[in-house]
């Protein structure tokens, strides 16, 4: 990089002083500037490092920024778009960027292996904050899917993320290669990050994105590449006659079994996070939906961004905080009652420290309408010449266990989510409803929603909570709380009938089971 360059002007002719390089990717390098909201991307020669400059150049760049431009994406979109070009001769613009936020590169362990894994998981906030992190970039993708954009070239130094551990917000930077997918007309990568079809030629897509994203997430989680396995490290041969094969090219075309692929043992890894630490049975089968042969060769056959979203929403409320160490740890479905944290000693030997587990369960009680139906069934077969068989209450009357929040019995306050929305678009927003304050042992339950929560036991009932209202309690063990499931607003739709909060009630309810373990 040239040493005397000290500051670039803008189109509108401030100054921007560059303080520090913050990421580099095959098409560029983003640094931060003495205003701690305004980051500057400028476009170099890979080969040299050396900024791009001269008159075709730079007209070329600018057509190709414009096109980012005017893409009508909405605001709440956490992408830093470009704000302003950079004036002749560099290639670059600025964006803006709140500040104290670091590349996600930063919860990516290094390969040196400098660090123990316990350390570096509890000095980066644990696998809860991982999953957060990741939660919330696939929300941004499943948001940027919505509006049909590609965005391209993802990778650790285009993902920024909140510097304090208490915050997990993130945002996308480098936006200049995103393109409406009906318009994406290149191939871009970031070595290591990449699709095996960009490698062979193809143009980028939603689903290169989402391939990339896995194997950032994988990183993240693990500590390792997803295909940074045996074949990798040792070039044991793996079957391949040539003993010059460059197992990192094949890999990155989607030629190498997945570390931890079932049906091909060929590059099994040993180092880092196990994926009994890492992966809830969701996790694992997206990552095996995305690396074995089929998702390698297959883009269509990927688990898409709504899914990742899903599932790690999931994982996040399956996460403990470890008394001794603090730092959060998964706990595994298998066996709650003798899950341990796996990143420090103490958390391995000695006794784990309680938590509350609130079982969240929906009941469809359709008694009536089921009578109903019966009863035209029968009027049916009475005047009929042939038989209908009636509609089973056991088929119909059902309850769905439809999530599980783990909640460390410690003081501090925890929040459980309308998690209830299927709209891809993301239109209806997930909002907290209900609050545990845990303080010196007692527990007091917010009501933070709009309708009527009931409070009780399995054999007692303890009344309502209003909305905006709260009870306190001095054990939380066996606390039942239950409430009717609305979509959206104070009303619901059953076939052609509509069923406000008081009768809907009846039909379909969810109940919050806390049980300590």
């Amino acid at each position: 990089m040239e040493e005397n360059l000290q500051f670039v002007v803008d189109e509108n002719g401030y100054k921007h002083f560059l303080e520090s390089e913050i990421g580099r990717g095959g098409q560029g390098i983003t640094w931060q500037t003495k205003d701690p909201n305004i980051i500057v991307k400028m476009k170099v020669n890979p080969s040299t490092g050396e900024p791009i400059v001269g008159e075709k150049e730079y007209e070329k760049f600018k057509e190709e920024l414009d096109e980012v431009r005017i893409l009508n994406l909405p605001d709440d979109i956490h992408i830093a778009r470009p704000v302003s070009l950079l004036q002749k001769p560099y290639c670059g613009y600025t964006m803006r960027l709140l500040r104290d936020m670091k590349s996600i590169k930063y919860w990516i362990r290094p390969f040196d292996g400098a660090v123990s894994p316990g350390h570096f998981f509890f000095n980066t906030g644990g696998m809860r904050h991982r999953y957060k992190l990741l939660m919330n970039t696939a929300e941004i993708f499943t948001k940027l899917y919505a509006y049909s954009a590609v965005y391209a070239d993802l990778s650790p130094e285009n993902v920024f993320a909140s510097g304090t551990l208490e915050s997990s917000e993130v945002w996308l930077i480098d936006a200049d290669n995103m393109r409406y997918k009906f318009d994406v007309n290149r191939q871009i990568q970031t070595p290591g990050y990449g699709a095996p079809e960009i490698m062979k030629g193809e143009m980028n897509s939603l689903q290169a994105d989402e391939y990339s994203f896995a194997i950032l997430a994988h990183e993240i989680l693990t500590m390792n590449s997803p295909f940074n396995g045996e074949l990798l490290t040792e070039g044991n041969g793996g079957g391949w006659d040539d003993d010059d094969v460059d197992y990192a090219d094949l890999a990155a075309k989607g030629e190498v079994a997945w570390i931890y692929d079932e049906n091909d043992d060929s590059n099994r890894c040993k180092t880092g996070i196990g994926p009994k630490y890492a992966f809830t049975k969701n996790i694992q089968r997206l990552f095996a939906a995305n690396f074995n042969e089929e998702g390698r060769h297959n883009p269509l056959s990927r688990p898409k961004m709504r899914d990742w979203f899903v599932t790690l929403r999931q994982a996040v409320d399956l996460t403990a905080k470890c008394k001794y160490c603090a730092s959060t740890f998964l706990m595994q479905l298998d066996d709650l009652k003798n899950c341990k944290c796996p990143f420090c000693k103490s958390g391995r030997e000695k006794e784990r420290a309680k938590v509350i587990a609130a079982v969240i369960t929906d009941h469809f009680n359709v008694d009536s309408i089921v009578n109903v139906v019966n009863e035209e069934i029968e009027q049916f077969n009475e005047e009929g010449g042939y038989e209908v068989e009636p509609i089973s209450m056991d088929l119909l009357k059902r309850k769905d266990v439809v999530g599980l929040k783990i909640i460390d019995d410690m003081d501090g306050s925890y929040y459980l989510y309308n998690y209830h929305t299927s709209d891809t678009s993301f239109s209806e927003k997930n909002e907290v409803a209900i609050e545990i304050e845990i303080e010196k042992g007692e527990y007091t339950i917010r009501n933070l929603m709009n309708r009527v929560v009931r409070i009780g036991s399995p054999n007692s009932d303890y009344g309502e909570i209003q909305p905006n209202s709260s009870k306190r309690v001095n054990d939380i063990n066996n606390i039942i709380l239950s409430m009717s499931v609305l979509r959206g607003d104070m009303e619901d739709y059953l076939c052609d009938e509509e069923f406000t909060t008081d009768d809907i009630m009846h039909l379909r309810q969810r109940t919050i089971q806390f049980v300590l373990l």
